[in-house]
């Protein structure tokens, strides 16, 4: 919206590159060029405004158009001698598009590029103007200098930017998982509380129940399970809130990812993935605990070059485990807090958890829950 301050400065942007636009046609049509290079030089500076106006809703696009319309501006000045192109208002324009594409643009590789096409340009801009120098033309030192620290603004305040918007959206992520932890602790003190009492008042009324008719007492079962399945719903509510990754994360992706510490990883899978029919909370534990078995890996695995996660299932049996090659380390002492949560996982799923040095070297982490639905 335009009353918004970011309309309202994209309106006056919008205005300063009408008026600067209009003041290149004034500038061409007093030097009465011929008419094929005038147009041209005059549509390549309405198109680089043009992408300009439209760098937020097309960052890549924009910034490519903008770079290759100026270095176009530039070979036309090379072969025909036309002093200063391209026109200031259309090198100001592909800074605002540079700096917003180094912003905003979701990898790093395409934010380099458009840093660095748009330094070439102001290369391509520094020769021209060095030309001019030495044929005495006004103002070439000064156009000089502001092709070269105009690129340098645009690329640090795009980075500048970029970084605030990552620090921005984590800021976020942890409020939302502060609020997540809240509504998860409110909802179990509050529900679970009167949901329990619901049970045990049922409870009660059905052994003084005895002597009522049949369906009195059926009624008061029917309201004792649907409580007890109602207070399972909320626990398991409860669990899902507390994670605040979603299950679209893999072990695929998670073994992917640490690769990236340097050690070799690899996924087994024997019995194929991770069945669809699985429950949430089932399919967030095994990723939970292989999580924190591959993070021991890289913090205290010395010298490990490979680690294995297998994960086996049957119609019973779901078989977890993570090996590394590292040197043994010793099994005493207390367990640390990882190990902890790990073992908590297992135990909340109904099964077990062991941790300690394998048969030949390093150390393996296994678990052993029941298949969902087997018991």
């Amino acid at each position: 919206m335009v009353g918004t301050p970011r309309g309202l400065r994209d309106t006056a942007f919008g205005l300063l590159l009408a008026a600067g636009f209009a003041l290149e046609v004034t500038v061409v049509l007093s030097h009465r060029p011929g008419w094929p290079v005038g147009v041209a030089l005059v549509a390549i500076t309405a198109a680089v405004c043009a992408a300009a106006l439209l760098r937020r809703r097309f960052p890549g696009s924009s910034a490519a158009t903008a770079i290759v319309l100026c270095g176009a501006a530039e070979l036309i000045d090379w072969q025909t001698g036309r002093h200063g192109q391209p026109a200031p208002i259309a090198f100001l324009a592909l800074l605002a598009v540079v700096a917003s594409a180094v912003r905003s643009l979701p990898g790093a590789v395409g934010a380099v590029a458009v840093a660095a096409g748009a330094g070439l340009v102001a290369v391509g801009t520094v020769e021209r103007y060095a030309t001019y120098l030495e044929q005495g033309i006004p103002n070439a030192r000064t156009a000089t200098l502001i092709a070269v620290t105009g690129w340098a603004s645009a690329v640090m305040v795009g980075v500048w930017l970029r970084v605030a918007d990552a620090r921005g959206r984590a800021t976020i992520d942890r409020v939302r998982r502060a609020e997540r932890l809240a509504l998860a602790r409110d909802l179990h003190d509050v529900a679970a509380h009167h949901l329990t009492g619901l049970i045990i008042q049922t409870q009660v009324a059905k052994l003084d129940a005895e002597a009522a008719p049949p369906r009195i007492r059926d009624s008061l079962v029917d309201i004792e399970t649907a409580g007890a399945q109602a207070l399972d719903s909320l626990r398991q509510v409860v669990r899902l809130l507390r994670d605040d990754e979603p299950m679209t994360l893999s072990l695929a992706d998670l073994v992917d990812r640490f690769r990236a510490t340097g050690i070799r990883a690899r996924l087994d899978l024997p019995d194929g993935p991770i069945p669809p029919g699985w429950p949430p909370e089932t399919t967030i534990g095994v990723y939970r605990i292989v999580q924190e078995a591959l993070t021991n890996v890289a913090q205290h695995a010395r010298g490990a070059r490979t680690a294995v996660v297998t994960l086996a299932h049957d119609q019973r049996t779901v078989r977890l485990s993570v090996a590394d090659d590292g040197r043994r380390r010793s099994a005493a002492g207390r367990d640390g807090h990882g190990l902890v949560g790990m073992r908590e996982r297992a135990s909340a799923l109904g099964g077990r958890l062991s941790a300690g040095p394998s048969a030949s070297k390093g150390w393996t982490v296994e678990a052993t829950l029941p298949t969902p639905g087997s018991t």
